[in-house]
């Protein structure tokens, strides 16, 4: 067995090793903190798709239920008419959450493409330069 083992040297070692993954937890944990948020409120906003979808089949029925009673299409009454506001209102209600939920979709896929966009726009650039000049030759030939 070594004798002449230096604990003091190896815990140095070990405690700065501690340390550096301490740090890399905390990251990673306060990532996954803002991934959770980010999904909850993406569910909590499909749920509300959700709900506002049934409360408007809901008003279909009572729409329909109300319009039987007329029994004259000509003439609408003011029970109707409430019922084809708040139709209206769920309507632009469930626009406005899921305009808000593709929102939140597309920061999330902006945020995920950063990785070397340089290089994707080169790429691009020289496609798109490739394709000019098929078209120039193409008109060129026709001529």
């Amino acid at each position: 067995m070594a004798q002449n083992y230096d604990v003091k040297q190896e815990w140095e070692k070990t405690k700065k090793q501690l340390i550096r993954f301490g740090h890399e937890v905390g990251e990673l944990v306060r990532k996954g903190e803002d991934e959770i948020i980010t999904l909850s409120q993406k569910g909590k906003m499909q749920i509300e798709v959700t709900t506002t979808t049934l409360k408007k089949e809901k008003l279909y029925y009572l729409i329909g239920k109300e319009y039987v009673k007329l029994n004259d299409t000509s003439k609408s009454s003011p029970a109707l008419k409430k019922l084809l506001e708040q139709y209206h209102k769920l309507e632009r209600e469930q626009k406005s959450i899921s305009s808000k939920l593709k929102r939140k979709s597309t920061k999330k896929s902006a945020r995920k493409s950063t990785a070397a966009p340089a290089r994707k726009t080169a790429k691009r650039a020289a496609t798109a330069k490739k394709t000019r000049k098929r078209a120039a030759k193409q008109i060129a030939k026709g001529s």
